[in-house]
């Protein structure tokens, strides 16, 4: 007979962790944390402490937690959450709206060196200048390992003009990395993005979360202007749309009418009464009470 194996007392501690979290918390933002620099998460969790919880578990453990969650709370679509968790992951447990948490995420964006044995998202470029560095070594690696065009200026290396070390999609090595990383050279942007939310038994996707929504209103206005055009081209009236029609009628007789005549078709303008008149009817009232005076 196999004797089972038993689970290390700390793994319990952690599921139980996370399973209180679970029942504390609302909503819960997935984050994957493989490509984040930690200090960039260290920042992040003192700007949102208080707000957030941050908890970086291994995958095994956080589904043990979602499974015990889901049979006890019986809310929706955790086993979808489950699936979607990706290998390195934090679990962002909040009572935050997650627009919201997005929204501070974004704001906090870092610029982190290139990763050596990848390839670079962005242009690479090292500015002129003074790099403060001493000479020696250090310039032969400048110019060998990145081809920068140096000079020396006051016991410190000094870059003659901006130079492009990197084009984007070109591969980074481990030593030019290292070089770079000397110079105090940031180029890539890193931002921790939610990779999926779960808000109280609804999930809310990567998608709908960075939707352009500038770009989603100018899309329905024009797919509600192309149904319109399709509408007044079908063979029957709805009532429903009495607005619309006449909206389209009146369009289309000031273009004819500008065609035809240069000019557009104008609502009636209500004239206001005469300021003459008004004195013309007041002196005709004078003029009674005059009359009724003789005869009074």
């Amino acid at each position: 007979m196999i004797k089972q194996k038993a689970i290390p007392q700390w793994k319990i501690n952690e599921i139980n962790n996370l399973l209180e979290l679970f029942r504390q918390y609302k909503n819960i933002a997935v984050i994957e944390v493989a490509h984040i620099n930690d200090m960039q998460i260290q920042t992040i969790r003192k700007i949102l402490r208080g707000k957030t919880v941050f908890r970086m578990s291994k995958k095994s453990l956080q589904l043990r937690a979602l499974e015990q969650f889901k049979k006890e709370s019986k809310k929706e679509n955790l086993d979808e959450l489950a699936n979607q968790i990706p290998g390195q992951s934090s679990l962002v447990f909040t009572n935050l709206d997650l627009f919201e948490l997005k929204k501070i995420f974004l704001e906090n964006e870092w610029m982190v060196p290139a990763k050596p044995n990848e390839t670079t998202p962005v242009d690479i470029w090292v500015p002129a200048g003074d790099t403060g560095l001493p000479t020696g070594q250090v310039i032969s690696e400048l110019n060998m390992t990145l081809k920068l065009p140096t000079r020396i200026m006051n016991d410190t290396i000094h870059i003659r003009e901006d130079t492009r070390t990197h084009k984007a999609g070109e591969l980074v090595t481990v030593k030019q990395a290292a070089v770079l990383k000397k110079l105090g050279i940031a180029p890539i942007e890193s931002l921790i993005k939610i990779h999926i939310g779960w808000k109280d038994g609804e999930i809310i996707t990567e998608e709908l979360l960075y939707m352009d929504m500038d770009k989603f209103k100018q899309d329905v206005i024009k797919a509600y202007q192309e149904s319109l055009g399709i509408l007044f081209e079908m063979p029957f009236y709805l009532e429903d749309m009495t607005e619309e029609y006449f909206r389209r009628a009146v369009a289309d007789a000031n273009i004819i009418n500008a065609i035809i005549f240069g000019e557009g078709i104008q609502a009636p303008i209500k004239e206001e009464p005469k300021k003459v008149e008004k004195k013309e009817e007041k002196e005709e009232d004078e003029e009674e009470v005059g009359i009724g005076g003789l005869f009074g």
